[in-house]
């Protein structure tokens, strides 16, 4: 078909546009026996259906036959019968083939149906309807079909534009719309985009085809275009073909242009500029590199702007910025930390970043800084001291104690640290404190650490004292603080923990003294137990028990007797735990350890034997026993009988005899070379040795072992009661010499031990009471002259501060009118410590009364020597005044001489 002919139907479809809307899909009664459709010619599949009806008047009645139908073009065109029915509503139904009542009005309808490719034109047939008196009706039908055909109309131009502003090199896409205009009265179709022309580098594709164009209507192709980085900038074009499914492309192109942008791009590595710290107050810059990252133009000038605010400091940028296409350039930045903004708080900036250029990307970039603060002394951190008296007296003069004092830097920069300084505020007199290992500097941020000492004399009393620090630093600040120093001084108990007997001959008694003791020497202990906690019920016995309460530097014995028995197991390891627990001091543990071995008369019988030969009291005391077991020796050897325990008590009261003789001897010995002490440790021993002796012997089931044994039980009462008497006669011999308390304390003590030795209760109970009432008499004593001592010192002390002058530590007085006080305070001095030392001295503290009179003679050096210089400076001042007197005297001698010789004229005869 032609074009004319295709505006012709346009033409005429554009007539009946409105009735073709309305019949497009849907059926509607003819309203004679033709009908129009019309049918788009691009669509080839479309199908168009309507009506056709007509009315006649049967004749007869009779049966009647319609035209089933008939087509047209190719059977695209097609006629059928569809229904009769009664136009009086008499009936109606949908066979060709129906019966007809004489006078009665039928309509008749037919579907007439337009499907595929068809002409321009009218199609026509007749139908008819016919019984058996002949043809009752005829009627032509006809359909006119319109044939509707697309026009392309104007392609709209799309115009893309290419940024490449990301300097990756990458190739970029892009997808826009192009609009295809249909200016025909028919549906269009299309069948093919295409693009020609296309420039290198660039590849154009179309993605999104619609299916279909309605009449006068526009559609939609998406078109993708990529760009190669290597494009170069500025404007490129190509051409985009649209062709339909009637072959209309000569009639569809559009030229499509596009636009390649390559402007320069800033940017800084990281995205991020930092400054650092920045000290409070202060501004700090740097510089930060600017880099154009396209690669295709250069920068000439940026322009920088801050977004948002930082109330705690500001930003400002300084320099120009130009670069060749990829290179770089620098700027500075500059931060200012505003007065009171937080330490460590981070400020923050958000900065884009443009370059002056047409489609130049804008890139944001984070400015940071950190604010610090100079050095300060935040704080001197030191803990309460103590220094502990934890060795014995007797061995240490001072107790040195050191303690870590913290130097806190809360500032970010080094703190220079001037001086650190200790000194006591209390107990001066007893401690001394010092700094050392100072720190130069301290870091920001950190705490130094500096030691400080504090020493304090042995003889210093328990308290608690002020001790004050004082940190200097160069810019920094100072500081000082006080703490407490306390002097501790706990007592100690001191025991051996382990006690080896060895192997121990079964029914050997052998005995061990085990010393308790307070070893430090500066309290006393007091609710002392002993106290078993494990090992056997029998075989060890305690004999002896320390006193409940231990002086200080007091030793006092746990004596423990051990004899195995017959029902021993041989060899095997006996082991008993003693727990020795006093008020305040940490729990002690004994452990005595033994084995028994079988036993050997020899053993006993010959040592007796040897200590008989010696005669006098010792052959009294072990030779019966000796023949006591000898004895028992041959009635066991008989295979004699021996009641119950007999052999045990024998054997041990043969050693407890061995143990009282060797005992006794060192007593006597030991009196007799002048070491009573010794002695009386000694008579402790014999006496329990004795004690245990008798009571071996008194237990002997056997009369004639017992009858043998017991002259041993009188010679030892004897011996020992002999020698006790020469031992008390030395102490009383020594509280008659009365020489000190503490040593009338001691004769009372070991007095009141041989009262209880002898078994005088009145006696040792008299010589207790005296012990305390000394030992109460010592510490009052000796607490008077220490505090006359102290009082010296700080008599002697305040003297020296108000001295006129002190040189090398020796006080001068020069002014005449203090000799008064200065004798009064000196005098005073002297007396004070010479009380104190004849106290001590009283009192029987010899080391201290040492001590003192040391000290004495020290200050009265130097007593003497201000005195000296009070006599000079008195002498100095006499014969100033004496010469002034000889100079009146003389002065007033010649007044009183020119005035005798005025009043007689005496001058004019000189003359």
């Amino acid at each position: 078909m032609s074009c004319d002919a295709r505006r012709s139907t346009a033409a005429r479809a554009a007539t009946v546009a409105v009735a073709a809307l309305l019949l497009l899909g849907t059926a509607t009664p003819a309203l004679a026996a033709s009908t129009s459709v019309q049918v788009d010619a691009a669509l080839t599949d479309q199908t168009r259906t309507d009506e056709l009806s007509f009315t006649f008047t049967a004749s007869s009645n009779q049966t009647v036959t319609a035209t089933s139908g008939f087509s047209r073009a190719g059977g695209n065109v097609q006629f059928q019968f569809d229904r009769w029915e009664r136009t009086d509503g008499g009936g109606s139904g949908s066979s060709n083939s129906w019966e007809v009542v004489s006078g009665g009005t039928y309509r008749v309808t037919y579907e007439v149906t337009v499907t595929g490719d068809v002409d321009d034109t009218t199609y026509s047939g007749t139908v008819e309807v016919s019984g058996g008196a002949g043809t009752e009706a005829s009627e032509q039908l006809s359909v006119n079909v319109d044939v509707l055909y697309p026009q392309f109309g104007s392609i709209g131009a799309g115009n893309p534009t290419f940024v490449f502003d990301d300097g990756s090199g990458s190739t970029q896409t892009q997808e826009f719309d192009v609009t295809v205009e249909n200016t025909g009265q028919g549906v269009m179709v299309l069948s093919d985009v295409t693009f020609s022309n296309v420039p290198s580098g660039f590849s154009v594709t179309a993605v999104d085809v619609p299916n279909t164009i309605a009449a006068n209507s526009q559609g939609t192709v998406t078109v993708r275009v990529e760009a190669d980085s290597s494009v170069s900038s500025g404007s490129h074009s190509f051409t985009m073909n649209v062709a339909d499914n009637l072959d209309s492309v000569s009639d569809a192109s559009s030229s499509i242009s596009v636009d390649v942008r390559k402007p320069p791009v800033a940017d800084v590595s990281g995205s991020e500029i930092n400054v650092g710290d920045v000290l409070v107050g202060t501004s700090k810059s740097t510089e930060f590199t600017v880099n154009e990252v396209g690669g295709y133009s250069g920068i000439d000038g940026v322009s920088i702007e801050v977004v948002g605010n930082e109330q705690s400091g500001s930003v400002s940028f300084s320099g120009s910025v130009s670069t060749s296409a990829g290179g770089s350039d620098t700027a500075s930045v500059t931060v200012r930390a505003a007065e009171g903004a937080a330490q460590h708080s981070t400020l923050s900036w958000d900065v884009e970043i443009t370059p002056y250029a047409e489609y130049a990307p804008t890139r944001t970039v984070t400015v940071t800084a950190r604010v610090i603060h100079p050095a300060k002394l935040q704080r001197v951190g030191l803990n309460r001291v103590t220094v502990p008296f934890d060795q014995p007296r007797s061995e240490v003069s001072t107790f040195t104690e050191e303690s870590t004092v913290d130097i806190v830097n809360s500032g970010d920069l080094e703190m220079n640290v001037q001086s650190a300084s200790a000194s006591m505020q209390s107990g001066g007199q007893y401690l001394s404190a010092s700094i050392e290992n100072v720190p130069s500097t301290v870091g920001g941020l950190s705490t130094g650490e500096a030691t400080l000492v504090v020493e304090a004399d042995a003889d210093a009393p328990e308290g608690t004292h002020t001790v004050q620090v004082t940190v200097d630093t160069e810019s920094a600040g100072t500081k000082t603080i006080t703490r407490s120093v306390t002097i501790s001084q706990e007592p100690s108990l001191g025991v051996q923990s382990t006690v080896q007997y060895g192997e121990v001959t079964v029914t050997e008694n052998r005995t061990q003294s085990i010393d308790v003791a307070e070893q430090l020497g500066y309290e006393s202990i007091s609710g002392l137990q002993i106290q078993k906690v494990s090992g056997p019920n029998k075989w060890l016995t305690v004999v002896e028990r320390p006193p409940s309460r231990l002086e200080p530097g007091q030793v006092s014995p746990l004596v423990v007797a051990l004899r195995f028995d017959t029902q021993a197991e041989l060899y095997k390891q006996y082991r008993w735990k003693f727990r020795v627990s006093a008020d305040n001091v940490p729990t002690k543990t004994i452990t005595v350890v033994a084995r028994p071995k079988p036993y050997s008369f020899d053993q006993i019988t010959q040592p007796l034997s040897d200590t008989a030969s010696q005669g006098g009291w010792q052959a009294a005391t072990t030779e019966p026993m000796n023949r006591m077991l000898l004895t028992l020796e041959e009635r066991l050897k008989g295979d004699g009988a021996v009641a119950g325990d007999d052999l045990s008590r024998a054997l041990a009261g043969g050693r407890a005899a061995l143990l009282f003789v060797d005992s006794l001897e060192r007593a006597r010995t030991a009196r007799q070379q002048g070491n009573y002490s010794e002695a009386q440790r000694a008579l402790a021993r014999a006496a329990v040795a004795r004690d245990l002796l008798a009571q071996y012997v008194n237990n002997l089931q056997g009369d004639k072992l017992q009858s043998t044994a017991s002259p041993a039980v009188a010679a030892a009462n004897e011996a020992f009661a002999a020698t006790a008497a020469k031992q008390r006669s030395h102490y009383e011999e020594v509280l008659a010499a009365n020489e000190s308390v503490i040593r009338n304390a001691q004769a009372h003590r070991a007095l009141m031990r041989l009262a209880e030795y002898t078994g005088n209760s009145q006696q040792a109970q008299t010589h207790r009471e005296a012990y305390q009432r000394a030992s109460e008499k010592y510490l009052r004593l000796v607490e008077h002259a220490a505090n006359s001592s102290a009082r010296a010192q700080v008599l002697w002390s305040g003297f020296r501060d108000n001295a006129t002058l002190v040189i090398a530590d020796y006080p001068l007085v020069l002014n005449p009118a203090r000799v008064d006080s200065v004798y009064a305070t000196t005098n005073r001095v002297e007396s004070l410590f010479s009380e104190a030392a004849s106290t001590y001295a009283r009192a029987g503290a010899t080391d201290e009364a040492a001590a003192t009179r040391q000290r004495a003679s020290a200050v009265g050096s130097r007593i003497q020597a201000a005195r000296y210089s009070l006599l000079g400076a008195s002498a100095v001042y006499g014969a100033a005044f004496l010469l002034l007197l000889v100079r009146i005297g003389r002065n007033t001698y010649a007044y009183v001489r020119d005035a005798d010789a005025a009043t007689t004229g005496d001058f004019l005869l000189q003359t």
